[in-house]
């Protein structure tokens, strides 16, 4: 039950960080991130934060070593 729990909370934050940089990188993103301006902190909201930052996270542990990670320039 534990492990099944887990397995579901990983999966869940790798999909909001996958959404975060499909954000980044091209600018799209949830409709219903956008419609509600009254209420500012819905479920989805705060989960879409959530994946901004564990992408920042995901970063940083992979900018610490540069070794293994190195920047390129985009393509274009």
């Amino acid at each position: 039950m534990l492990g099944t729990l887990t397995h579901y909370a990983i999966d869940l934050v790798l999909i909001s960080a996958l959404l975060a940089g499909i954000r980044r990188s091209s600018g799209l993103t949830i409709k219903a991130a956008h419609s509600p301006p009254n209420d500012p902190d819905s479920y989805l909201v705060r989960y879409l934060k959530f994946g901004e930052k564990s992408f920042d996270f995901f970063i940083g542990v992979m900018t610490s070593f540069p070794n293994y990670f190195t920047r390129s320039p985009p393509n274009n």
